[in-house]
């Protein structure tokens, strides 16, 4: 009898620390990849506000400023995108006055991380509102509308319901998969609801 209470309490103990080995491994696993997808706190207002704005998901935004400048804000690209969301200074322009019709500002405005999230959510949103699909959106987004647009006029590269299917440009394929999968994560790390 001393003997099965033994191994019962054995068994117990051997339960409850693979339980605790789970929950810790678990939690250990959920740190590293928030650690590589990040909420950056400075930037959440914003975002939330560009989400109210704009009508995208917030998981989206999040995903396009980790792709597109890895949250720094003073980034240069080889191109000239400049800030969060690696903006031109032609796009932030045509975005002040196509989209948000708030005249010309200055260049020097998408250093501005509320200014370059708000435009680059403006953006999303009209990319969104032409295509309608978000993987679309982010080869517009990796290329322009005028390349997506004779992508979407080969046969090849669409499906039967002449949606996006192949993204024949290596980069911009690349870019999508990142985006997609940045979205994912986004999505189970945060409780975007």
């Amino acid at each position: 009898m001393k003997l099965n209470i033994r191994r019962v309490l054995i068994f117990l103990l051997i339960l409850a620390l693979s339980v605790a080995f789970g929950f810790g491994f678990d939690a250990a696993a959920t740190a590293l990849e928030k650690h590589r997808y990040p909420q950056k706190g400075e930037f959440a207002a914003f975002l939330r506000a560009d989400t109210e704005e704009f009508g995208i998901p917030e998981t989206i935004l999040w995903a396009a400023v980790r792709t597109e400048s890895g949250f720094v804000s003073n980034l240069v690209s080889a191109d000239g995108s400049i800030g969060l969301m690696q903006l031109t200074p032609e796009q932030f322009h045509s975005i002040c006055s196509n989209l948000l019709h708030e005249g010309n500002l200055e260049t020097g405005m998408l250093y501005d991380p509320e200014t370059n999230l708000r435009c680059g959510s403006a953006r999303i949103s009209f990319l969104y509102q032409r295509y309608g699909v978000w993987k679309t959106v982010y080869a517009a987004m990796a290329t322009d509308t005028e390349t997506v647009d004779q992508w979407l006029t080969d046969p090849k590269l669409t499906d039967e319901l002449g949606m996006l299917a192949v993204i024949p440009d290596r980069a911009a394929a690349s870019y999508v998969r990142e985006m997609e999968k940045a979205v994912r994560m986004y999505g189970e790390l945060y409780d975007q609801s």
